[in-house]
């Protein structure tokens, strides 16, 4: 349930907490005194968008919280809300703060979260109802998922779900497949060609990185010899060689070191000198040697190095891309020459996961079948004791083709009055009967709704006094297995709340802003004389209100 609710610079309200009860509570004031404000502002809490003429002052941060306490152990199972909330202490404090900058903070048990994520939360905890939501009751869309509820578990409507996307995806293969055949000669041709050219040569990052050597090699070979003649030159040209250069120093070094011992490693020094150039000689002239091009196999060189530019060039710019290319194109090429043998493949999966689609969904028509009549009876049961005596009501079960929701269409058909004909919903209801089917379908789903707060704003639009009172007995009652809060201004529905919260407004420092009070009995029997009487109290509206109270107690 929500415990308390904090509201800090949202419309008229400054700063406001309001602490609610477990059962039914209610809120009333005059036209325009604030009170849906109050619903606004856990709207913008759970995730919806906030006006910015909504922010009273915008130079300061706009707040709202809401604390749950407890959450419910049925919600507490449920994986999106473990993050949170731990069973030693089962609370909820959902804190949304919109900044004069333009920026949100949103905040779930101190943990920044999305927007996203707020909401879905949110739609865990609240159920709101006001006169937009009656809409819902006019869209055939909505039957099927009221019926849903009460007998397709989640699991069976994701498994069928899954079946269905299933069988689209294979219908759209199918489709595509079938379009190939317009082109098919023409990009049979195009693929043939640029798989040919593909195969041309190996797709090998390593062996096209050795033809890039050997490319530069052929390509310099001249350069190369020059410079390799030069350095082979340097190290053998007889006295000026370094070669020979070396050699003579080793009697130089042969007298310094008899006089000197400690030269001894300059020696070995001399000495790994001579050895590596003699080793650099010898490596060079293998390399002279290795420079001599035949003029066929440069020109094999030259013409591989050719294809992989063009294939690059076409196909890259990397030789991955060419071979992720190559790879797409072989597979496309085998689809379309494997054509009409693909096809029959395709059309024999489509009947089978069909099959399967059509059984999965005769199970769900079956449980709708057998719901259906029990809502029926629940509905007339409820909308008799809700004022609408002879009422009818039929949920019927179409069938249709095969579609996202099984292979039903649901409507809802009700006839008021007596003698007349069952009709569908959204032709014959008036606005107060919608209000009173709604309430009639809420209590049908109590069992099966997990969430754990009703709000209604205004659901007394257009019922009368004499029905009032049997709607707020029906509110009562779904209150004992959810907490309700409610909108009103129907002194009879009133009269049933555990808690009867009066919104005002006043001026204070030249700005009007909204009061909130919890009346006691005296101030209840008050505000109830006002409702009837309007702001005269008069002595019948008192006795009349007392008697309401009274009568609701029973």
């Amino acid at each position: 349930m929500i415990a308390e609710l904090t509201i800090e610079n949202f419309v008229l309200i400054e700063r406001l907490t309001v602490e609610f009860c477990r059962g039914l509570n209610i809120f009333t004031g005059e036209t325009g005194a604030g009170k849906s404000i109050l619903i606004d502002a856990l709207r913008f809490c759970l995730g919806e968008r906030l006006q910015g003429t909504q922010v009273r002052d915008p130079a300061r941060p706009c707040i709202v919280e809401a604390v749950f306490d407890p959450v419910d152990e049925q919600l507490r199972k449920l994986p999106i809300f473990s993050e949170y909330i731990q069973d030693s202490e089962p609370v909820l404090i959902i804190n949304r703060t919109y900044l004069p900058d333009g920026r949100s903070r949103n905040k779930i048990n101190g943990l920044t979260v999305t927007v996203s994520r707020l909401k879905e939360v949110g739609n865990h905890l609240i159920d709101f109802h006001g006169p937009h939501e009656h809409q819902m009751l006019f869209s055939e869309d909505s039957h099927i998922a009221i019926l849903d509820r009460l007998c397709v578990p989640d699991g069976v409507r994701k498994d069928y779900a899954q079946r269905y996307d299933g069988y689209l995806q294979l219908e759209k293969e199918l489709k595509e497949l079938r379009a190939l055949a317009d082109n098919r000669e023409r990009e049979e041709d195009m693929l043939r060609y640029q798989l040919k050219e593909l195969e041309q040569v190996p797709l090998d990052t390593a062996e096209y990185e050795e033809l890039l050597q050997e490319h530069r090699r052929v390509n310099n070979a001249e350069k190369l010899y020059e410079c390799v003649s030069r350095m082979i030159d340097v190290l053998e040209n007889g006295e000026a060689g370094i070669t020979d250069a070396v050699g003579r120093a080793f009697v130089s070094m042969k007298t310094l070191n008899d006089i000197d011992e400690a030269t001894a490693g300059f020696a070995d020094i001399l000495m790994r000198i001579q050895e590596d150039s003699s080793e650099l000689l010898s490596a060079l002239r293998n390399y002279l040697d290795g420079l001599s091009f035949q003029p066929d196999e440069a020109n094999e060189i030259n013409g591989r190095y050719d294809i992989y530019y063009e294939i690059l060039r076409k196909y890259g710019p990397t030789l991955e891309d060419a071979r992720k290319f190559s790879e797409e194109a072989g597979q496309r090429y085998a689809l379309l020459v494997n054509l009409e043998h693909n096809d029959t493949q395709l059309q024999d999966k489509i009947k089978l996961a069909l099959k399967e689609l059509k059984q999965s969904a005769g199970k769900i028509t079956v449980k709708r079948k057998k719901t259906a009549g029990d809502l029926n009876q629940t509905i007339e049961k409820e909308l008799r004791e809700l004022g609408i005596r002879q009422v009818r009501f039929d949920c019927r079960i179409e069938k249709t083709e095969i579609n996202r929701n099984g292979q039903d269409k649901v409507i809802f058909y009700i006839s008021p009055n007596a003698g007349e004909d069952l009709k569908p919903l959204q032709e014959i209801i008036s606005s107060g009967e919608a209000s009173r089917v709604m309430l009639a379908l809420k209590k049908a789903l109590t069992k099966v709704d997990p969430i754990p707060v009703l709000i209604f704003d205004e659901i007394d639009a257009q019922i009368g006094g004499r029905l009032g009172t049997v709607t707020g007995r029906k509110l009562k009652e779904l209150s004992q297995d959810r907490q309700v809060i409610l909108i009103t201004h129907l002194p009879q529905i009133a009269s049933f709340g555990d808690d009867h919260f009066k919104v005002s407004k006043k001026v204070s420092d030249n700005r009007t802003v909204v009061e909130l009070a919890c009346l006691n009995r005296d101030g209840r029997i008050e505000e109830l004389a006002k409702m009837m009487s309007g702001e005269e109290e008069t002595r019948t509206a008192v006795k009349h209100a007392r008697e309401m109270l009274a009568r609701a107690k029973e």
